[in-house]
Formats: C-alpha cells, sequence, structure tokens
C-alpha cells in the first residue's frame, strides 16, 4: 500500500490527536474480529505499544483486500456486512482507523493468524 503523506496527515496523523483516542481504534478493530480480549502494553523506555487480541486474524486475502484497502466498506452487505463473523454489531465505518496508528508511530508491525496461517507485515511512515 502507497499513500501521498498529504493523504495520510489528513485521513490518520491529524485526524487523532492523542494516544487513548488511536488505541480505542485499535480495540475497535479488535472487537469487530471478534476479540474476547485485548492487551496493550506500552513499554515508554523501549518506545513501542503492543497490543494483542484473540480475534479471528487475517488471511492473506484479508490483508491485502480488507485490512490494506483504505476506506474498505465492511458495513456493505456484499462485503461482510453490519455484524461480525460471530454476530456481534461492528464499530468500524469508514475503514480508515488503522491510519490512526501513524499519529503515534512512524514503523507499525502487524502479524495474525487465521486457522493457523501466520502472515506479519510491517507499515511504515516514510516522509522523504
Amino acid at each position: 500500500m502507497t499513500l501521498s503523506l498529504n493523504l495520510l496527515n489528513h485521513l490518520g496523523i491529524n485526524l487523532y490527536s492523542n494516544v487513548p483516542s488511536v488505541l480505542s481504534e485499535v480495540v475497535a478493530n479488535a472487537w469487530d474480529a471478534d476479540a474476547r480480549s485485548v492487551d496493550i502494553s506500552i513499554e515508554k523506555h523501549r518506545g513501542t505499544i503492543t497490543i494483542t487480541d484473540d480475534g479471528h486474524g487475517m488471511n492473506l486475502d484479508d490483508i491485502n483486500g480488507k485490512y490494506l484497502t483504505i476506506g474498505y466498506r465492511r458495513r456493505d452487505p456484499g462485503n461482510q456486512g453490519p455484524k461480525s463473523p460471530d454476530g456481534r454489531d461492528v464499530m468500524g465505518r469508514k475503514g480508515i482507523g488503522k491510519l490512526s496508528l501513524f499519529s503515534i508511530a512512524r514503523d507499525i508491525c502487524i502479524y495474525t493468524v487465521k486457522n493457523g496461517e501466520k502472515r506479519g507485515f510491517k507499515m511504515l511512515l516514510n516522509d522523504t
């Protein structure tokens, strides 16, 4: 995924003004994945925030076709609709909350497991 810095500033970096707001977006994503538990660990001395949940995870198609699609409209009936796989009302609306992470981090590492398939990828802020 490649975004212009201007777009990222408007939809991610400048849209959220504090860490709790950004973390609430991540928790909302975990809710939409039917997570029952979300753990947030902030290690200030290392400059890291680690967020772990027990949601459904993503396979390669989910990563490329949904998560990395900015503006993915999950609520559309042709997509997943307004319910999670387990029947929860989903919180996500615009498909841009993931960009909020760039307001608190330049490097974002995502690790996921779905049906035993492990995937990982990085999203990097390169403002040059």
